[in-house]
């Protein structure tokens, strides 16, 4: 890009008479514009854009030679694409995306190409989204304009592949990446920050308590020197839920509290949604449960995800409102809440268990004893079948409280031995 992006730069500076000193003057020396246009060197992207506002042309022309028509044309129906995944219509914004990334070149590829992973993993297509991500990393690494920053394609890839269930390549990932972010000067940033924010969910989510504990006190500082109260929120975020996997549920608490007081005002819409259901999650583990509180969150949260139309999320939401109902005894709201969660994550493996235990306890309870013990103890087996055995070991004393108020004495006892062992089990793999 950089040889034919120097000809245009060239070619439109001598079409308006204007020499390397006058284009060059505030912005940078005109020794670099003379580098530039001979493609020696490649402007970022900052610096294209003030380049093409002073030619008065734009900057996808300087990037890709295209006539002001058909750039428009591409930015419109990049438009709608971003119109149709708002609205929820994942399908057609692939396609719309897919569209312009197969006829656009430069920063409009670029973004067709970001809108594409959103959109791929929105549909559950892990893999997809992740080559995406990989051809913008490669094409950053590359100096291309345009492309999202290093760091937060690093943090993508981390994250994804820890979503499609590869923890250790997410690990290697994320730990090459802070190396390359660290090489860059690039560590004490935001993005440097959410990297390796990602890199202690991936650790967490590998039961490796000990680097995620580690890794997790350092990004605390790094953002409390950075001053950044996103990355701040993310840090804390992050290390609440290491805290709750050590068995420490009050400091878990505290630092997803800290974590909302700072992403309140500086997170995205769906980023605090999360956190509040996280929160409401943390609360109702407490003993005795803050169920007004949780709900306030989750409510909230389900406000907000209704509205993004983020399926997956909404049926970890449901499943906390749906505990809810089942500790203030609303036993038909809770197997209704229950049911409208595992709609939603049908896929989600352990969250849609989650929400089974719920409905067949909540089944006990209305009196459908034999369902209800059927259901929700498929669901706790499936959890240790996942590895899931301290969420398992939680699901069978569960079980066996329902079974012993409705005098099925025999069914608790057997609920409560399973739960030993999947507790036991726990231990022994920790």
């Amino acid at each position: 890009m950089g040889a034919d992006l120097g000809q245009r730069l060239r070619a439109v500076r001598e079409e308006r008479g204007l020499s390397q000193d006058d284009l060059a003057r505030d912005l940078i020396p005109a020794s670099e514009l003379a580098l530039i246009e001979t493609g020696r060197l490649v402007p970022d992207i900052v610096l294209i854009d003030q380049l093409a506002s002073r030619l008065g042309c734009a900057p996808e022309y300087l990037e890709t030679g295209l006539g002001d028509e058909v750039i428009t044309e591409q930015r419109r129906q990049l438009e709608f694409a971003e119109i149709a995944y708002a609205n929820g219509a994942v399908r057609q914004s692939c396609d719309l995306f897919r569209e312009v990334y197969v006829t656009a070149a430069g920063r409009i590829r670029h973004e067709a190409a970001l809108g594409l992973a959103r959109a791929e993993e929105d549909r559950g297509d892990l893999r997809g989204a992740l080559e995406y991500i990989t051809a913008l990393l490669a094409a950053a690494r590359d100096g291309e304009a345009g492309t999202p920053g290093v760091p937060v394609l690093l943090m993508h890839q981390c994250r994804l592949y820890r979503l499609d269930g590869d923890l250790a390549r997410s690990i290697e990932v994320g730990q090459a990446g802070l190396r390359e972010v660290r090489d860059l000067g690039l560590e004490v940033t935001e993005d440097g920050i959410r990297l390796a924010s990602t890199l202690v969910s991936s650790y967490w989510s590998r039961d490796d308590m000990t680097a995620a504990q580690e890794l997790a006190g350092q990004v605390i500082d790094l953002a409390e020197s950075l001053g950044s109260r996103a990355a701040q929120g993310s840090a804390y975020w992050n290390a609440c839920l290491v805290a709750e996997a050590s068995g420490d549920l009050e400091q878990a608490i505290t630092l997803a509290r800290r974590a909302l007081a700072l992403l309140g005002e500086s997170g995205s819409d769906l980023s605090l949604a999360g956190l509040r259901v996280t929160c409401g999650w943390l609360l109702l583990r407490r003993e005795p449960p803050e169920l007004d509180e949780a709900e306030d969150l989750l409510e909230r949260a389900h406000e907000t995800l209704a509205d993004l139309s983020a399926t997956a999320e909404l049926g970890s939401c449901e499943t906390e409102l749906a505990r809810i109902a089942l500790l203030r005894g609303d036993f038909d709201l809770a197997i209704e809440t229950a049911g409208q969660a595992m709609s939603r994550c049908s896929d989600a493996g352990a969250e849609l268990e989650y929400a089974g235990v719920i409905s067949g306890v909540a089944m006990v309870m209305t009196g459908q004893v034999n369902e209800g013990f059927a259901t929700a103890a498929a669901a706790a087996i499936r959890l240790a079948d996942m590895g899931s055995r301290q969420d398992a070991a939680r699901a069978w004393r569960e079980i066996a409280e329902a079974m012993a108020r409705q005098g099925r004495t025999e069914s608790a006892l057997t609920a409560l031995r399973q739960a030993d062992e999947c507790a036991a089990a726990d231990q022994q793999s920790a």
